[in-house]
C-alpha cells in the first residue's frame, strides 16, 4: 500500500482547493521556509489520526491546537477537509476524508484495517505515523535524545511487540528447553570436535616426526648426558631434558649479556688504566696536593695579615687620643710653671720638647695602619684565587674518583651475574673466552634438541596406530553429536516460531526481535556516516521489570553525551529509518521526510540520499520535502524515475493571497534506457 494523493481545502494555510498527486515511486517537495511543506505532512497524519502529534503544547494563551487547523488568513476557504488516498499493488483504493463539519468517514478500525496486518500494537495509527514520517524537529528527539526507557518504549510501541498472553508462559518454557537441549547438543558436539581435532593434529605430528627419525641410541646417550640426575625411566628422563633446554635457553641468553657486560667492562678499565689517563690523573694529584699546601699558606698569611691589621688599628686609635691631648696641652700651655697634663713642674724649653716628643710618638702610631690595611688586602685576594684552584683541582680528581666508583659498580654487577647464573669465574675478565663457552653450550643444547625430537620419534611409531584408533571413535562420535545439533535446531526452530505465533512476548522474545533492528541500525549508521572514527553504534537491552535500550559507540560512550547536533540528527536517522524498516505489522510502503537535512552538512547529506535511492529501489515510496532547489534536483536524479514507479516534484510558494500555491508541478521523465550505450557509441565513431 502506498500513498496516492492529498486532497486538503481550508487546512491551514492551504485555503484553495489543493490536490497533490504523489509518485508511485518518489515524490520531492520544495519551497522556502513557511510555505507549506510540513502542512502536506500534517495533512497526512491528520487523516489518518485526527491530530498532529508534532506539537507538544496542547494549550497556550487559552487556544488550542484546533484552533489552528483550518484556515485563518485573509479571504474565505470553500470548505474544510483533508483528504488522504491510499493504492495497493494490486489497484484496490482506500481513502479517508477528515472535515471540519462532518468529522472522518472511516473508522479507526477499518483504517488499521486497510493499513495494518492482524498482529499490530497499540495506538496502531499513531504508531504508524510517528514511524512513517519522519519530521525535522522530531529527529533526535525520538532517538538519540530519549532516556532508555523511552527509547525501548517507543521502539516496542513501533515493532507491535506487545505484552503477555495466556499461552506466554507455556512457549516461554518450552522455548527454553528447547534452547536447553540445543546448547547441550552444541556443547557435546564441540567437545567431540574439539577430542577429534586434537588426536588429529597428534596423529599428524606423529607422522610428521616420524619422516624425521634418526639414531635412538646416540640420542639417548645425549639426553642421559644432559641429565645426570634424572629417574632411569625414559618419559620422567625426557621431562628433565624438556627441562634442561628451557633452562639452557634461559642460561644462554645470561650468558650473552655477561659477554656483552664483560666486554664493557674491559673496555672501560682499558680505558682507565692508559699510560695517558694514569699520567693524567698522577699529575691531578700532585697538583691537587699542591694547591692544598698553597691553600693552607695562602690561609695562614692571611690571618696573620688581619692580626697585624688589628695591631695597627690599635695604634691608630692610640695616636687619635695623643693627638688630642697634645692638642689640649698646647692649648692650655702652662701653669704656674707646671705641665697642665701631667702636673709636673716644666720649664718651656722641656714642655716644648714633650709636645714634641709626644707628636713623633703620635706619628709612629698612626703611618702603620694603611700599610696593613693593603697588606692584609693582598692576603685575603691571594687566599681566595688558592682556594679557588684548589676547588677546581678537587673537582677534577672528584671526576675521576666518580669514575673509578662507576667503575667498581659495574664490575661488581658483572661479578653478580656471574655469581646469579652459576656461570664458571675463570671468564670474568675473559669475554672472548665466555663467548666460545657460548658457542659450545649453544651447541650442546642444539644437540639435545634434537635428541629429544628423535626419542619422541621412538614413541610415535607406537602411538600411530592407537591414534589413528582414537581418531575414528572420535570421528563417529563427531557425527553423531552433529546429527543431534541438527535435530535440536529443527526443534529450536519450531519452539521459536511457536512462540512467535503466540505473541506474547517475555524478556526474552523482546529481545530477540528487538535484534532485527541491529544489523539495519548499523547498516544505516555506516551509510550515514555520523562520525569519522566511530563507524558502527551497537545497542543494548537490559532489565527484566523496567527495561532499558542504550545506544553505544566507540569504547562503550553514549551518543548524546558526544556528539555534535548535526551527528546526533545523522545518528538519529539511522535509527529512525532502521525502527521504519523492521515493522512487520503494516503494509504501507511509504516514507515520508519533512525537510531531514537540517543542521546536517552536504557529506552526510549526500550519504542520506544515497540511502534513500536504496530504499527507492527496494519498492519503497520516498516522499520528501527539503528546502534547497539544489538538493530537491539531486535526489529527483539519484530516486531514479521509471516507467512502473514514477516520480513527482513540486515546487510550492505563498500566493498574493497568503495561501499556498503549486508553483510547480513536474513528473520526473525516466532515464533512456539506451543513453549511455548511445553516448558511448556516440564517442566511439568520433
Amino acid at each position: 500500500m502506498k500513498l496516492d494523493f492529498v486532497e486538503v481545502c481550508g487546512f491551514r494555510g492551504f485555503r484553495d482547493k489543493l490536490r497533490v498527486t504523489f509518485g508511485s515511486g518518489f515524490t520531492v517537495i520544495t519551497g522556502r521556509n513557511g510555505v507549506g511543506k510540513s502542512t502536506i505532512f500534517d495533512a497526512v497524519e491528520y487523516a489518518l489520526t485526527g491530530t498532529i502529534d508534532k506539537y507538544t503544547v496542547e494549550k497556550a494563551a487559552q487556544e488550542s491546537l484546533s484552533d489552528y487547523l483550518w484556515w485563518r488568513g485573509a479571504g474565505r476557504a470553500e470548505a474544510h477537509y483533508v483528504t488522504a488516498s491510499f493504492k495497493g499493488d494490486a489497484g484496490e483504493v482506500f481513502t479517508i476524508t477528515r472535515s471540519r463539519e462532518s468529522g472522518v468517514d472511516k473508522t479507526a478500525a477499518e483504517i488499521e484495517a486497510a493499513l495494518c496486518r492482524n498482529v499490530r500494537p497499540d495506538d496502531a495509527l499513531r504508531q504508524l505515523c510517528r514511524t512513517s514520517i519522519i519530521r525535522d524537529e522530531w529527529i533526535a528527539a525520538l532517538s538519540i535524545d530519549l532516556s532508555e526507557t523511552e527509547r525501548f518504549e517507543h521502539v516496542r510501541g513501533a515493532l507491535g511487540l506487545g505484552q503477555g498472553s495466556e499461552f506466554g508462559a507455556k512457549a516461554k518454557a518450552v522455548l527454553k528447553a528447547a534452547e536447553a537441549s540445543h546448547a547441550s547438543r552444541q556443547a557435546a558436539y564441540a567437545e567431540a570436535r574439539s577430542q577429534l581435532t586434537r588426536a588429529l593434529t597428534e596423529l599428524a605430528e606423529a607422522k610428521e616426526a616420524i619422516a624425521r627419525t634418526g639414531d635412538a641410541s646416540a640420542a639417548m646417550q645425549i639426553l642421559i648426558a644432559a641429565t645426570p640426575g634424572a629417574p632411569e625411566e625414559l618419559i620422567a628422563r625426557l621431562t628433565a631434558g624438556r627441562a634442561a633446554v628451557t633452562a639452557g635457553r634461559a642460561r644462554l641468553g645470561a650468558i650473552g649479556e655477561a659477554i656483552r657486560q664483560g666486554r664493557e667492562v674491559l673496555a672501560n678499565r682499558r680505558a682507565l688504566e692508559t699510560p695517558e689517563t694514569v699520567a693524567k690523573w698522577a699529575e691531578a694529584q700532585q697538583r691537587l696536593a699542591a694547591l692544598t699546601r698553597s691553600k693552607a699558606d695562602a690561609e695562614r698569611l692571611a690571618v696573620d695579615a688581619n692580626k697585624a691589621l688589628e695591631l695597627e688599628e690599635r695604634g691608630n686609635n692610640i695616636a687619635a687620643s695623643l693627638a688630642a691631648i697634645i692638642e689640649h696641652g698646647e692649648r692650655l700651655g702652662r701653669n704656674d710653671a707646671h705641665c697642665p697634663l701631667c702636673a709636673a713642674e716644666r720649664t718651656d724649653e722641656e714642655f716644648a720638647a714633650g709636645l714634641l716628643l709626644a707628636r713623633q710618638r703620635m706619628d709612629a702610631l698612626a703611618s702603620g695602619v694603611a700599610a696593613a690595611r693593603q697588606k692584609a688586602t693582598a692576603a685575603r685576594e691571594a687566599a681566595t684565587r688558592s682556594a679557588a684552584e684548589f676547588e677546581q683541582a678537587r673537582a677534577a680528581w672528584l671526576e675521576r674518583e666518580s669514575e673509578l666508583t662507576g667503575q667498581t659498580a659495574r664490575e661488581q654487577a658483572h661479578v653478580e651475574l656471574f655469581e646469579r647464573n652459576s656461570l664458571d669465574f675463570r671468564f670474568v675478565q675473559d669475554p672472548d673466552g665466555l663467548e666460545q663457552y657460548l658457542s659450545a653450550e649453544r651447541d650442546r643444547l642444539i644437540d639435545l634438541e634434537r635428541a629429544l625430537l628423535t626419542l619422541d620419534v621412538s614413541q610415535s611409531v607406537s602411538k600411530t596406530a592407537s591414534l589413528e584408533e582414537q581418531v575414528a571413535v572420535f570421528r563417529q562420535a563427531a557425527e553423531t553429536a552433529a546429527s543431534a545439533v541438527e535435530n535440536s535446531e529443527r526443534a529450536l526452530a519450531v519452539a521459536k516460531a511457536m512462540d512467535r505465533g503466540v505473541r506474547s512476548i517475555s524478556g526474552e522474545i523482546v529481545d530477540e526481535r528487538l535484534a532485527q533492528i541491529s544489523p539495519l541500525l548499523n547498516e544505516l549508521y555506516q551509510r550515514l556516516r555520523p562520525h569519522f572514527d566511530w563507524r558502527s553504534i551497537e545497542y543494548s537491552i537490559r532489565g527484566d521489570v523496567r527495561r532499558f535500550l542504550s545506544l553505544r559507540v566507540g569504547d562503550g560512550l553514549n551518543p548524546q553525551f558526544v556528539f555534535s547536533s548535526g551527528q546526533r540528527r545523522a545518528a538519529g536517522l539511522a535509527f529512525l529509518l532502521s525502527v521504519h524498516l523492521a515493522r512487520a505489522w503494516t503494509s504501507w510502503r511509504t516514507l515520508l521526510m519533512d525537510d531531514p537535512v537540517q543542521h546536517i552538512d552536504d557529506f552526510r547529506a549526500l550519504h542520506l540520499i544515497e540511502v534513500l535511492a536504496a530504499l527507492r529501489l527496494g519498492g519503497r515510496q520516498i516522499i520528501c520535502a527539503v528546502e534547497d532547489e539544489a538538493l530537491a534536483e539531486l535526489l529527483c536524479r539519484r530516486l531514479l524515475s521509471t516507467s512502473e514507479s514514477v516520480g513527482r516534484r513540486y515546487d510550492l510558494d505563498i500566493g498574493s493571497t497568503g495561501a499556498t500555491n503549486v508553483v510547480l508541478e513536474t513528473e520526473v521523465p525516466p532515464m533512456p534506457t539506451g543513453v549511455l550505450r548511445s553516448r558511448f557509441a556516440i564517442q566511439a565513431v568520433g
